[in-house]
């Protein structure tokens, strides 16, 4: 396939139930069309970062209260 080219999109989805109730962590982080990784285990090693042709960030800033 001469001339085709691949576009590729990453999203980082909100936590579900299960990864809310065990108060989990966001490690992504995103600008532009870079997302970067932090080692949760390894804090001080240098986050890995990777760059996408899309990137959606569809997590709230703050959890919504239920109930």
């Amino acid at each position: 396939m001469a001339g085709a080219s691949v576009k590729v999109a990453v999203r980082v989805r909100p936590f579900n139930s299960r990864e809310m109730s065990r108060d989990s962590k966001c490690i992504i982080q995103m600008s532009g069309s870079t997302t970067t990784i932090v080692n949760p285990k390894q804090p001080k090693e240098t986050p890995k970062s990777f760059s996408f042709d899309y990137s959606y960030w569809c997590v709230r800033a703050q959890p919504v209260p239920r109930g």
